[in-house]
């Protein structure tokens, strides 16, 4: 067995997670992850999953292509083979708000920075409401150790603050403690 990645891109409509998973169970194909989301009626999917050494890449995109067509469904498909990645860096998980007024430079400004810092951006999500003029984004950061934390925090802050934005940096626990929905 070896892996693949499946990735599957376009109009959303129902059926499109079933038609892309049945087809890979037909080929004996193991979905092992599968991250999916829908941005602005937009599917967005990547599978990663093993399959038989003697299946060929051409033919699991031509089935699943096959089976989201015979479903008239409009989606792009790539298959590729999985790669390790090339270093295993050990991190902490944050997370990062940055919340204002929109600006074309918000994404790039911050990204920029985490690139400079060898930090990786594990999620992304951002919103804009176009009718508010206004964005809140959300950074899911694997930190490295080695990094200073206040430094890096007072980095982004600095950029926050000259783009008339607010940032708070946590570590996701304590992120996800404090915006846990509890029970009424």
């Amino acid at each position: 067995m070896s892996k693949i990645v499946v990735s599957v891109i376009g109009l959303d409509c129902p059926g499109v997670v079933y038609a892309v998973s049945s087809t890979l169970s037909t080929l004996e194909c193991n979905i092992e992850e599968v991250s999916q989301t829908i941005l602005k009626n937009q599917f967005a999917a990547i599978f990663v999953s093993t399959k038989p050494d003697s299946l060929d890449n051409g033919i699991i995109h031509d089935a699943i292509a096959n089976a989201i067509e015979n479903r008239g469904m409009h989606l792009s498909v790539t298959i590729r083979d999985f790669e390790e990645g090339l270093r295993n860096v050990e991190s902490e998980p944050f997370v990062v708000t940055v919340d204002g007024e929109d600006r074309f430079e918000i994404i790039s400004a911050f990204s920029k920075i985490f690139a400079d810092q060898k930090v990786n951006i594990e999620n992304l999500k951002a919103l804009m409401p176009e009718e508010q003029k206004r964005a809140l984004l959300v950074f899911e950061i694997a930190l490295p150790m080695e990094i200073d934390r206040n430094a890096l925090r007072r980095t982004l802050k600095d950029k926050a603050r000259t783009l008339g934005l607010q940032l708070s940096m946590q570590h996701r626990d304590i992120f996800e403690a404090l915006h846990r929905v509890q029970p009424v």
